[in-house]
């Protein structure tokens, strides 16, 4: 479980509460929006949350309340963080990935659960990220840092 938590502090915990409001400027939609999934991506976070679990105190780190209002801000932010970002390279993901993967995953699932969601999210969330979504939702049913569990 507690590495679940690398994950989501990565992204939400560094969300400001401008994002939470779905405040967001123009270029925070189109990162949100134009971000391609993949499973290799998916998967490739599950193996640094794995990695995590056998590093005392990963999640210690990623842990702490942000005043972030960009996706840009989160970035810096996550690369501020050498420990996190070393597991998160050596599994290829990006500051990038790390911060919007969360979120186009969270849109995308909404839109799939409540189709009636998509319209109000389609500033942020893209045809492609909902097609891939639906594609790939027994995976990623299975995932467990989507999920909240452990790895």
């Amino acid at each position: 479980m507690r590495a679940a938590v690398l994950c989501f502090a990565a992204s939400l915990a560094f969300a400001s509460p401008a994002m939470a409001k779905n405040d967001l400027s123009p270029a925070d939609l189109a990162a949100l929006k134009g971000y391609s999934l993949s499973m290799d991506k998916v998967n490739a976070m599950q193996a640094a949350m794995d990695d995590a679990k056998k590093m005392p105190g990963m999640d210690k780190q990623m842990h702490g309340a942000s005043d972030s209002k960009s996706i840009a801000e989160m970035e810096t932010r996550m690369n501020a963080m050498p420990g996190a970002m070393a597991l998160f390279k050596k599994h290829g993901l990006t500051a990038h990935d790390v911060v919007v993967m969360p979120f186009a995953l969270m849109d995308a699932g909404m839109c799939v659960a409540y189709p009636s969601a998509a319209p109000k999210l389609a500033d942020r969330v893209s045809p492609a990220q909902i097609a891939f979504y639906k594609q790939h939702k027994a995976e990623l049913d299975k995932v467990h840092w989507l999920s909240g569990g452990g790895g």
